[in-house]
């Protein structure tokens, strides 16, 4: 069996998560990170601004997942009920990922700063899954064609967003699963045909 073969800059990602885990994100130097992922700090800026940016990576964790998740799908339902499903295990790896104390630094340091805002980029594995199941359930005859798929996952992804900042701001004191259902299912719904 043949080993998938990890990037510097997912050796940066990987050891910056487990000094923030050990040492929180506040006490963890930049050095530190550099000596766990065993690189440079040249190759350290070729991939990243600064120590926040890892954070703004955070997402791009989750979002290795959502491929294998098509995977383990049957791809021939309808697509709305694929677009339920996917964005609640998405909702729920959020939840229950080892990562979530880091979250609220996420999603603040995102509303502080200029420039990028990964967690919005539309080029994300999880917008791009969003957006091909919604193309395609329009094509199918499945969801209402009134607005584009694009109108539509942008929906979705604040919705999704705006719940999960909310939760965040509640300390995490219920489920954002079930959050997200009750506010995605209905939605769901107003669009299917």
């Amino acid at each position: 069996m043949a080993t998938k073969r990890i990037s510097t800059k997912e050796k940066i990602i990987e050891a910056a998560w487990e000094l923030f885990m050990e040492k929180g994100y506040d006490n963890t130097t930049l050095n530190e990170i550099i000596e766990r992922a065993g690189t440079s700090k040249g190759a350290f800026y070729h991939h990243f601004r600064a120590k926040e940016d890892l954070l703004f990576r955070m997402a791009w964790y989750f979002d290795r997942n959502y491929t294998d998740w098509t995977e383990t799908q049957d791809m021939t339902r309808n697509r709305v009920d694929l677009l339920h499903d996917y964005v609640l295990y998405s909702t729920e790896a959020v939840e229950n990922s080892r990562y979530k104390s880091f979250l609220p630094a996420l999603y603040g340091f995102q509303v502080m700063t200029e420039g990028n805002r990964y967690i919005m980029d539309e080029r994300r594995e999880y917008f791009q899954l969003m957006y091909k199941l919604l193309r395609e359930g329009i094509q199918a005859g499945q969801i209402r064609d009134n607005r584009s798929p694009l109108d539509y996952a942008r929906n979705i992804a604040a919705l999704h967003r705006g719940l999960t900042y909310n939760w965040l701001l509640s300390h995490c004191q219920y489920s954002l699963v079930d959050s997200v259902d009750a506010l995605l299912t209905p939605y769901l719904n107003s669009i299917r045909i």
